[in-house]
């Protein structure tokens, strides 16, 4: 249990004191040292915009989910109810998912204008795929001896649903929620550097267009340290609730 927290704190250790070395002995211009890069982030923490905009971002990123984790929620029951269905879907999706989520920015802000709603639309668009592709997979992997099991008990829809599908599905649907927060985090930034009022994204767009490496370095690193938040807050959630699974990250 200790050694999962603290060897990926040892990872992160190791790698700012290479960070360190090498900004010292390559004295390189588009790399800072550590430490003027944290001094960066507290500078903008308590006296710039960095909090407003990883907050923003952040909720950006939470509505982006939800939405598509709502969706797969449709897709799936309706999949659940009637097995063809999930052939029939995945052709479309299929078709779509190859296509960047930052490739819809043009649409989404011609239809819902310059806004925190198409950085809420991209992240959907983002987030929603990975996530349809593990619940579809846990759809499939339900045993059907399970089914049969509980129909000759008598299990109707509603309780075939939710004592054997639902649970068999359920460690695939929150190890597929930590893949499309992680799709959500890249789709925001993307999305807010091409436009939007507030936002990590748009403080590394006007970083870069100020060549203000040190800030660039805040931003970035502070997307980074949200996004893995989320992901060991996700995991633990996953671990509790499939630890019969033995799941490891």
């Amino acid at each position: 249990m200790h050694h999962e927290v603290l060897l990926p704190i040892a990872g992160c250790l190791l790698a700012a004191a290479l960070w360190g070395v090498c900004a010292s002995v390559f004295d390189m211009v588009l790399l800072p040292p550590p430490s003027a890069v944290a001094m960066a982030m507290v500078e903008q923490a308590f006296h710039g915009g960095l909090g407003e905009d990883a907050w923003a971002s952040s909720g950006r990123v939470l509505a982006g989910v939800c939405f598509a984790f709502s969706l797969t929620s449709v897709l799936v029951l309706a999949a659940a109810l009637w097995p063809p269905f999930e052939r029939i879907v995945s052709g479309p999706i299929e078709l779509t998912r190859p296509v960047p989520p930052i490739a819809w920015t043009p649409l989404a802000i011609m239809a819902l204008g310059v806004g925190p709603g198409a950085a809420v639309a991209i992240v959907t668009v983002g987030a929603f795929f990975p996530l349809w592709l593990s619940v579809a997979r846990g759809l499939r992997e339900v045993r059907k001896v399970h089914i049969l099991a509980a129909r000759s008990l008598g299990a109707g829809h509603a309780r075939l649903l939710a004592d054997v599908i639902l649970p068999s599905i359920l460690p695939y649907a929150l190890h597929g929620l930590r893949l499309s927060t992680g799709f959500g985090w890249f789709s925001v930034v993307a999305a807010e550097m091409m436009g939007a009022p507030s936002g990590l994204g748009r403080g590394i767009q006007m970083s870069s267009l100020n060549l203000d490496v040190t800030n660039l370095y805040a931003y970035i690193l502070t997307t980074g340290i949200a996004g893995f938040a989320c992901d060991r807050a996700l995991f633990a959630v996953e671990r509790s609730v499939s630890h019969w699974r033995g799941g490891k990250a």
